[in-house]
């Protein structure tokens, strides 16, 4: 299509959105009636997508002599158990007393990768194990020794395996000086990452979590200073492992939201990166939030590190429940933590001044959840309280969202909002492309769909081809 025939089809189409309808229910599409139970396993710590979709999880049982096992299971992307993976769906590695896992990660290459904390009771030391598995569930015999690296890292205050490129694991030393160190997932450290592959973090803060940007910068986040005199901490570091100076002060935001007493109870503990660059954090400071015996709070800052006071109650949301989950749909944020008898997911409006429980979880010892679609969310836990077998669960979020097109387009869709910033909707289900002011398509999709996100588009006029019209849009 050149640029006269494509100005020739394009009609500016604008819409107002008046209000959203929510509904939150268990996809009894997945697994048996929305649940997948996992036998002779126990609860899912960490999961993960193949390239093709399934799902991996990894999690403990208790073992005859009371230690742990690892345990590795596969389902399809519908959660119905793979038995052509390991021994009918499972894989255990029972080499070791005591095995808690770390961290997961499917390689491009579809291995899969796990961190854990491995121990015998003989030796009497707890390594970090980095193991690979080929995608059939065996033992990555070409990895390290026998499929397994010794990362030599000693005790872990928080893991990062979200790149496809590299890991981050922070450590505390003898010393209780906080240190960040980057591998691959040859178990090699990067030793142009801070000095020789460590950056350390002498009086300044304890990071209880990480969290890789898109940009690929580094946020790290938990504790500020030093014990019984600590605060929440904030900061940020550039893809080198070098303090990013432009981020709030000098690189570190701190806030002291606790009296100094016995215990330390503030900190953050979840690092979420939402549609606009946002950084929306969980974490616990009783002060912040009444009496609550958690404390459980978000809160949300812009890139630069500034807290935005409009958000919530000068820039934190409470919550009655623990918050230890977090991700977003459409517009909305969800968290997910325990609360009373069991796990809900509450969904938080952008600006933090509501939330609505939405969803009570019917599986326990919730651990993990990740986003599968645009509107579906898989849960990871245990089915029961004793000798819980591994549990997977997938619920549907349906917000409708009510539109007035002011004007109509020849094939009765609308696109909204407009201008956009982060996920470009579409009133009916429909193939799509978006294409630039040359005539250079950029994004596009054959099978149907309700959005997609354009946050990897520059600022600028755009147009989005549904069937046989054409429309504009401005991403802001």
């Amino acid at each position: 299509m050149n640029k006269l025939t494509l100005s020739l089809l394009v009609f500016a189409s604008s819409i107002a959105i008046s209000a959203y309808s929510q509904n939150v229910t268990l996809d009894n599409t997945f697994g048996q009636n929305g649940r997948t139970i996992i036998p002779n396993t126990s609860e899912i710590h960490f999961l993960d997508f193949d390239v093709q979709g399934n799902i991996i999880t990894v999690g403990y049982p208790t073992n005859s002599g009371g230690g742990n096992d690892l345990t590795i299971a596969k389902t399809n992307s519908n959660g119905i158990i793979d038995n052509g993976f390991g021994n009918n769906g499972v894989v255990k590695i029972t080499d070791y007393d005591y095995i808690s896992p770390l961290g997961l990660k499917i390689t491009n290459d579809n291995k899969i990768v796990v961190i854990g904390s491995f121990s015998n009771v003989q030796i009497g030391v707890s390594e970090n194990i980095m193991m690979r598995f080929n995608e059939n569930g065996t033992v990555d015999q070409n990895f390290g020794d026998n499929g397994k690296v010794n990362l030599n890292v000693g005790y872990t205050m928080s893991l990062n395996m979200e790149s496809d490129d590299f890991i981050l694991m922070a450590k505390m030393d003898n010393h209780q000086v906080a240190h960040i160190l980057k591998y691959n997932y040859a178990g090699e450290i990067d030793e142009s990452f801070g000095e020789n592959g460590i950056v350390s973090l002498t009086n300044s803060i304890r990071p209880r979590c990480m969290k890789i940007l898109n940009n690929g910068f580094i946020v790290i986040a938990g504790t500020y200073g030093s014990f019984p005199n600590t605060e929440l901490g904030l900061g940020k570091l550039t893809p080198a492992g070098e303090l990013d100076t432009n981020f709030a002060n000098n690189g570190i935001w701190h806030l002291d939201v606790e009296q100094d007493f016995d215990f330390d109870h503030e900190s953050f503990y979840n690092i979420f990166e939402d549609d606009n660059g946002n950084l929306i954090l969980s974490g616990s400071g009783r002060s912040i939030c009444g009496t609550s015996w958690s404390g459980a709070f978000l809160s949300k800052f812009s890139f630069n590190g500034i807290l935005d006071t409009d958000f919530g109650d000068n820039g934190f949301y409470c919550s009655n429940t623990g918050i230890s989950l977090i991700s977003q749909i459409e517009n909305k944020y969800l968290i997910a933590g325990y609360h009373n008898s069991g796990y809900k997911i509450t969904i938080i409006n952008k600006d933090g001044k509501s939330g609505n429980e939405a969803y009570i979880c019917g599986i326990i010892y919730l651990r993990n959840m990740k986003l599968q679609g645009n509107n579906k969310i898989i849960l990871g836990g245990g089915h029961q309280a004793s000798n819980a077998d591994a549990a997977l669960e997938r619920v549907v979020f349906d917000f409708e969202t009510s539109i007035k097109p002011n004007k109509y387009s020849s094939n009765g869709l609308v696109i909204f909002p407009n201008p956009v910033k982060g996920n470009l909707y579409f009133s009916n289900e429909t193939t799509f492309e978006i294409i630039d002011i040359q005539g250079k398509i950029l994004l596009q999709s054959a099978t149907p769909v309700k959005s997609v996100n354009i946050d990897n588009l520059v600022a600028g006029i755009y147009f989005v081809r549904l069937g046989n019209s054409v429309q504009k849009f401005v991403k802001e």
